[in-house]
Order: C-alpha cells, then structure tokens, then sequence
C-alpha cells in the first residue's frame, strides 16, 4: 500500500520534472528537467522491485542509471561546446 502511494508521487513527479523540459526556458533548465526524470524512474524501477520482490529489475535500474549519465555528460558537453561535435 505505501510503496503504490510513493510510486503515484514519484509518477507526478517524473510529469512535473516532464514539464520543466517542454516549457524550460533555457536548455541548461531542460538538460536539469531530463536529469531529474532520468533518476525519478530509477528511483520507480527501484521501488517496483521491492514491490515484487524481483532483483532483475535493480539490473535494469543500474544499466539505465549509467545509461543516464553518459547522455547527460554528452548533452552538457554539446551544449557547452554551443553546436560543436
């Protein structure tokens, strides 16, 4: 019961941090908005696994955690590079 509670907030959540990259008004504000998505579905893979007890889905969470970073140190690279591979 505690842990579908928490999953509804952190769905509201990853909705609002969804927000803040549509509407950003610069893409320092909308590379935050996607980082802040990116770790509030790993903190959901997360809290599911607890739910049903299965640990495949923490092996998902970490590939998508890593995952996560790299495309967000190369989305931070390109846009301080202003457009320059």
């Amino acid at each position: 019961m505690f842990l579908d509670f928490v999953l509804l907030l952190l769905a509201f959540l990853l909705l609002a941090s969804g927000a803040l990259v549509f509407i950003g008004p610069s893409m320092s504000d909308r590379l935050l908005g996607l980082n802040l998505m990116s770790s509030k579905l790993i903190m959901m893979i997360v809290i599911y696994a607890m739910k049903v007890q299965q640990s495949y889905f923490l092996d998902i969470a970490l590939v998508f955690s890593l995952l996560g970073f790299i495309g967000i140190v190369f989305i931070g690279n390109f846009i301080l590079k202003k457009g320059k591979i």
